[in-house]
């Protein structure tokens, strides 16, 4: 009864393995995972896998709350998750992009940017 893997605890793994693939689409689209599929472990690699992480699974159980949409399947509500932390990230990278914008970065710097971040997740 107090097992630890039990069961009831199996629609939350599916939601955090969708927050955790969620997380690693966002990593690529903000660049840091390169063209070439690698990643260096860095404190703000590590900052930015938590965040998406947290984002999909606050941001997601707070729309699937509100929206009334726990009648539907749990890899519906992992799907949600997943959205949420790509495009949670995603508009982080949009912050992101504007502060490098503002700190004096060309927009051909930014388009080369993006294009090889598309480039390696579709590789």
């Amino acid at each position: 009864m107090n097992d630890p893997l039990s069961i009831k605890s199996l629609p939350w793994l599916f939601k955090i393995i969708a927050a955790v693939v969620g997380a690693i689409f966002a990593l690529t689209l903000s660049g840091d995972i390169d063209t070439e599929g690698r990643i260096k472990i860095t404190i703000g690699v590590i900052m930015k896998f938590t965040f998406s992480v947290a984002i999909s699974l606050y941001g997601g159980s707070a729309f699937i709350e509100y929206y009334d949409w726990q009648v539907y399947s749990h890899m519906t509500q992992g799907f949600v998750m997943l959205i949420f932390a790509i495009f949670g990230m995603l508009l982080i990278g949009i912050w992101y992009q504007a502060i490098q914008l503002l700190r004096g970065k060309t927009i051909g710097e930014l388009i080369f940017e993006i294009r090889s971040a598309f480039k390696a997740m579709f590789k």
